[in-house]
């Protein structure tokens, strides 16, 4: 399923959003521009974050993917072959 289940475009713009958002009011009295600028930014970032994981979701579904679940107990062959558990 590669990393984080195909969710590494969500984990990226979720991460750079929150980084935005705990950086915006250390920046509120830094300059009027860079108001406008986190006000413009912070939620197109959290748009697309849930965007890029419903399309994913909804890539998975349409495509069949499950999250993997294996198995605890693996299978013990005899010596004659045979599969036991």
């Amino acid at each position: 399923m590669g990393y984080v289940f195909n969710h590494l475009a969500t984990l990226v713009c979720g991460v750079f959003a929150s980084v935005l958002t705990l950086l915006w009011p250390m920046f509120v009295d830094y300059a009027e521009v860079l108001d406008i600028v986190f006000i413009l930014a912070v939620p197109v970032m959290w748009f697309l974050t849930a965007v890029c994981f419903v399309a994913q979701r909804s890539a998975d579904y349409m495509h069949g993917h499950e999250p993997s679940r294996k198995s605890a107990k693996k299978p013990v062959y005899t010596a004659d072959g045979n599969k036991t558990g």
